[in-house]
């Protein structure tokens, strides 16, 4: 029996990568934020990231449906598949 997994791991739309909550990183690779949660929601299945992004062109204050997940301003707290987020910005030169 082999325990622990280190190496090639299935990538999808739920896969959360090793962000942690705390760290800061780009939605899409424009919008620079800080995480503030990983992990399961209610208001759609697999694994979601909330981000507290640095200008107010989120969606919410951190609660969607009435379920708080974390505490921001408002419309600077966005959710987003963690396979979108980036550890830097990705400028129209990258190639």
């Amino acid at each position: 029996g082999s325990s622990g997994s280190s190496g090639a791991a299935e990538v999808g739309d739920d896969f959360l990568g090793d962000f942690v909550v705390g760290e800061r990183v780009w939605v899409n690779g424009v919008k620079p934020g800080v995480v503030q949660y990983l992990g399961e929601t209610q208001f759609a299945p697999g694994q979601w990231a909330g981000v507290v992004l640095d200008d107010p062109v989120g969606k919410n204050d951190g609660a969607v449906g009435g379920v708080r997940y974390f505490e921001c301003p408002a419309l600077q707290g966005i959710f987003t598949r963690p396979s979108k987020l980036t550890r830097q910005p990705s400028g129209p030169s990258s190639g």
